[in-house]
């Protein structure tokens, strides 16, 4: 296409109406500068099977000017906070990583979403853009464009993102997994029984698995207090779909660590163009002061190293147990767009708010750290995640 070809932007509310077939939309989101598999055909159809019905579909196509596709960005409509009429990447609060599809022509293609949006403000007042990683290039051109067509941007967080290289250095994750603290659950187990790892390569068998997976997860929240994920529904019925969808392609990594023949620990997790990406994980409480979910941990880098794949991805969160294992971190920014200037003001007061009280909270385990062990500072924790325990 000639660079002074019009791109144009079109509107689909209709899934039905979508017309990308499965492998047009992953062969744009496999050419896309941010390639993971929560941009998949499949991730997304399996979220809007679950989670459609309370959103509106708002998928934005790219056309040139021989009308061809090249690029989309998936988003939902619905209503949140005041009521607010908010637009977010669609697969929002399943997905570690999200943003545009924009392979080709990437600057006149948001320059050209961003007149859209401009001219279509009445359908929306906060556009909400999570998990973007910091290396796509899609802030610094929505920033730019928007200054054009009068669009406000305001960067709102960004969120760590640990992953385990095991390529670049696998000697420093061979000498992780040596260590004695790795060793020690695994030693535990198996001098009472015997130990086996594998991955579940069989639909049918994912699918007789889950429920105690499920339930493992469950359990395990209830022991320390808190609901699982699982104890909604249509959480439920998004792990099925998805279980069922990337099997189909081989993308899902469902893993299961037994003890005399019984499943102690699973990991819902994915294996994408040479990535394993760390997901969900249970373990079964009965054995938890033996650490069955480091052990898993252990075994999932073992398998990594073995089966020659680029890294294990930790995806987005700091709980500390990512730390323990990570060997570089990247990072995920979250920023909203409005169009008004009420919104823009409100959205920057909050930023400040929120930026107040992270200062607070740092300056108060600052404190905590110099007073008596008997000192009561109250402290909240960054992040409460799945983790290996």
């Amino acid at each position: 296409m000639s660079e002074a070809g019009e791109l144009h932007v079109e509107l689909v509310t209709n899934r039905s109406a979508v017309p990308l077939t499965a492998d047009e939309w992953n062969a744009l989101a496999c050419a896309n500068e941010t390639n993971t598999v929560f941009q998949t055909y499949e991730w997304f159809d399996a979220w809007w099977r679950s989670f459609g019905s309370a959103h509106g579909l708002f998928l934005l196509l790219v056309r040139d000017d021989r009308e061809d596709i090249i690029g989309f960005v998936a988003m939902t409509l619905s209503r949140a906070a005041w009521g607010w009429r908010e637009l977010r990447f669609a697969g929002h609060g399943n997905a570690d990583y999200q943003d545009f599809v924009l392979p080709t022509e990437k600057p006149r293609a948001i320059a050209a979403i961003c007149r859209f949006l401009a001219a279509h403000w009445l359908r929306w007042d906060r556009i909400a853009l999570g998990g973007i990683p910091s290396h796509s290039s899609t802030w610094a051109l929505l920033n730019e464009a928007a200054a054009q067509t009068g669009l406000r941007l305001v960067s709102e967080a960004r969120v760590t993102c640990p992953t385990l290289l095991l390529q670049e250095d696998p000697q420093r994750a061979q000498r992780l997994i040596d260590k004695y603290s790795l060793r020690r659950p695994h030693n535990w187990f198996s001098k009472r029984g015997a130990v086996n790892f594998r991955h579940v390569k069989s639909a049918e068998e994912v699918a007789a698995l889950l429920p105690a997976f499920f339930d493992q997860h469950r359990s395990r929240w209830r022991a320390a207090g808190k609901a699982s994920l699982f104890t909604q529904p249509r959480q439920m019925k998004f792990y099925e779909e998805l279980a069922r969808s990337l099997q189909s392609r081989d993308w899902l990594q469902f893993s299961v660590l037994e003890f005399n023949g019984a499943p102690i620990a699973f990991h819902f997790g994915f294996d994408y163009r040479g990535c394993v990406t760390w997901y969900k994980p249970s373990f079964d409480v009965r054995y938890a002061e033996h650490s069955p979910g480091l052990l898993l941990t252990r075994q999932l880098i073992e398998d990594g190293l073995r089966r020659e794949r680029v890294e294990l991805d930790f995806t987005a969160g700091d709980e500390a147990f990512k730390g323990r294992f990570a060997s570089r971190e990247r990072y995920n920014i979250h920023f909203g767009v409005y169009h008004g200037r009420v919104g823009h003001g409100i959205a920057l007061a909050i930023r400040s708010l929120r930026r107040l009280a992270g200062r607070t909270l740092r300056w108060l385990r600052a404190q905590r750290a110099t007073r008596p062990a008997d000192a009561s500072v109250m402290l909240l924790p960054t992040r409460t995640g799945d983790g290996p325990v």
